[in-house]
């Protein structure tokens, strides 16, 4: 197993600044960051420079999972030779057909400017009626349908809760009759969309050819959507340091973090006394596990806590992180 990780000064392909935003500005987590919003281009070209950075290669099979209305990715995969795929829940969903849009077996949708759109849910990927189980990929693209700063459709916001409670409705039924955020049925809903989270890396991996890989990108880039406030950084590194673990556990062979130095991360949030304890928190990660966990935030194991510490990972900042199988 090797990790590599890629700075500001190595070939990150995002900005290096730290955006600094709060949500008591805001009142809600401020819609894609750092120049993203509804910039295809500029999703396009920086999709194009994480490929050369994994390596990919022309006539490569690719796939970008809960594209919504952005198939900027997709269509950048596209363009560099790739044959490329998209995945989405909603783009295409017959109603009269699945009365449960969270239960779905992908199936073909249509093609838009070269990419085969699909419609359905990544869950159900293996599922027996699912169009994709048989097919191999290089490389599953996650761009900012992971998680987010709020709660909203992403695999682990709203649409994670909402299947989760139609899958075990005794989990539901605890949740309706709850009172505190912090009873154990927020927990047993927060251990189920991990075990989710923790099936999707599984089934993807499953169908990755030799050496293929799946990369994830924070939500603070997507085409819309809730991204992630200064305060919240901490929140989103704890995020991308236990995908990878996972990816390590799950069989990965690297795994590149991308993203910004801890000495330039620190240097601007310096700048500012606000973010103070952001600060502390994105050097140190005995102070970044220790802190309240966040939305829909499953407990870390300890064993898998200890892992991540011996990575030593030199970010203050982590945007994206692949793991090839």
């Amino acid at each position: 197993m090797r990790t590599l990780i890629i700075d500001e000064n190595s070939g990150n392909p995002f900005p290096a600044r730290v955006t600094l935003v709060d949500r008591m500005s805001t009142g809600f987590s401020p819609a894609s960051t750092d120049g993203y919003y509804h910039n295809d281009e500029l999703i396009k070209a920086t999709t194009k420079k994480l490929a050369e950075i994994v390596g990919l290669r022309s006539g490569q099979r690719t796939i970008d999972v809960g594209y919504g209305s952005n198939l900027s990715v997709a269509e950048a995969m596209q363009e560099l030779g790739m044959e490329a795929y998209g995945l989405d829940s909603q783009d295409g969903l017959d109603h009269q057909k699945y009365q449960n849009a969270l239960f779905v077996p992908p199936h073909f949708n249509a093609m838009a400017n070269g990419v085969r759109k699909y419609c359905g849910t990544v869950e159900d990927l293996l599922s027996v009626g699912s169009q994709l189980r048989n097919q191999k990929f290089d490389l599953f693209t996650f761009w900012g349908s992971w998680e987010s700063g709020g709660y909203n459709f992403a695999i682990g916001g709203e649409w994670g809760e909402a299947r989760i409670r139609e899958e075990r409705p005794e989990i539901a039924e605890a949740l309706n009759n709850s009172r505190s955020l912090n009873d154990n049925s927020h927990e047993l809903l927060y251990n189920a969309m991990q075990a989710n989270r923790d099936k999707i890396i599984t089934d993807a991996s499953s169908l990755l050819n030799p050496k293929g890989g799946i990369i994830i990108v924070s939500s603070r880039y997507a085409g819309h959507g809730a991204g992630f406030t200064t305060e919240q950084l901490p929140w989103e590194k704890r995020i991308m340091l236990r995908l990878g673990q996972t990816f390590f556990d799950k069989g990965a062979k690297e795994v590149y973090f991308i993203g910004v130095s801890n000495n330039n991360v620190q240097k601007q949030l310096g700048e500012n006394p606000e973010f103070a304890d952001v600060a502390t928190a994105l050097r140190d990660d005995a102070v970044l596990f220790g802190l309240e966990r966040e939305v829909y935030e499953a407990k870390c194991p300890d064993k898998m806590l200890r892992a991540i510490k011996d990575m030593q990972v030199p970010l203050g900042r982590i945007d994206v992180v692949y793991g090839r199988f």
